[in-house]
């Protein structure tokens, strides 16, 4: 039933007209993830994204998230911020976990840089924001950023997706450790 809601969710956002798309994938130690990403108001100073991604660990977990991030990026400056929610559905063995997250990622990037940038990201779901067998849920990542041309950017970093489940003591670490990803915008 969930893959037919992802399939579902980015088949809806590929049939929006959009200023502009991009695919995100991005390898884990243990995961796979790709975000869809696209467009859907756009103004001089920033826009407004709207994602939709799945994560998958090939074993026993999925984790997907429907997102809308406000986008700040002034072309004087070296510095892109978003901010905004995520819906995360996840299945992790015989377990549902469903939460709304809070968060943003930035990306650090001065032209004197010759296409290196910094980028960081965090989103979290406090007790307050999640349903069914979670109790909270964690994302954040570091990278190291290459601009191989201007619609594709290679990422190289570390990441941790952590959930803590109701009927578990310990938190369930969903991915931990380095990534290798491709931004590609078109």
């Amino acid at each position: 039933m969930s893959k037919y809601i992802s399939v579902g969710l980015l088949l809806l956002m590929m049939s929006l007209k959009v200023e502009a798309e991009g695919i995100r994938a991005v390898l884990g130690e243990d995961s796979v993830r790709f975000i869809y990403v696209t467009e859907a108001w756009g103004q001089e100073i920033g826009s407004l994204d709207v994602e939709a991604g799945v994560l998958s660990t090939g074993t026993d977990s999925t984790l997907m998230h429907f997102g809308v991030l406000v986008q700040h990026q002034n072309l004087d400056s070296s510095l892109k911020l978003s901010v905004g929610g995520r819906g995360y559905y996840s299945s992790i063995a015989n377990q549902n976990a469903s939460f709304i997250a809070l968060g943003g990622e930035v990306l650090l990037s001065p032209a004197n840089w010759s296409g290196i940038g910094l980028g960081a990201s965090y989103f979290t779901a406090p007790s307050v924001t999640t349903f069914s067998d979670s109790d909270s849920f964690e994302e954040y990542s570091v990278s190291l950023n290459y601009q191989l041309t201007p619609q594709a950017i290679l990422s190289f970093g570390y990441q941790r997706i952590v959930i803590k489940l109701t009927q578990e003591t310990a938190d369930r670490d969903i991915e931990k450790g380095s990534f290798l990803g491709l931004h590609i915008d078109f």
